[in-house]
């Protein structure tokens, strides 16, 4: 009878199985973490280049001599109602904050930003005087 209770042993232990399913959690905590700076990563590219297209905007505007983008003397700026609906474009996601864009020149040097001051969605450095 001994050699017929030795030989029906079949399948895992309740202890195998909870040990590989310890070790099946462990690993998921350790990838979680990762999978989601990913997403925060790629959230962060879009936004510096959707910091980047406003910039471009006001190069432009520059360089056709419409003032009505270019940043005033607050440097602030304004949309106006023919281009709101192409910056609204840029945050089809609703991360749209403000409808202003900041260039700012400070001790860190020159940036476009756009967001609140609190909560500042992407910025992009430049190398350029608004005052020019």
């Amino acid at each position: 009878m001994r050699k017929n209770a030795k030989n029906n042993k079949k399948g895992f232990t309740l202890i195998e199985l909870i040990v590989v399913v310890a070790i099946l959690v462990a690993l998921m905590l350790m990838l979680v973490p990762k999978l989601t700076g990913f997403t925060e990563d790629a959230k962060r590219t879009a936004n510096e280049a959707n910091a980047r297209a406003i910039y471009t905007a006001i190069k432009a505007s520059e360089t056709a001599e419409t003032t009505e983008m270019y940043p005033a003397a607050d440097k602030t700026v304004k949309l106006c109602s023919a281009t709101a609906n192409v910056y609204k474009q840029f945050w089809e996601d609703g991360d749209i904050e403000t409808s202003v864009c900041t260039y700012v020149d400070d001790s860190t040097g020159s940036y476009v930003k756009y967001g609140t001051d609190a909560n500042t969605l992407g910025y992009f450095p430049v190398e350029f005087d608004p005052g020019k």
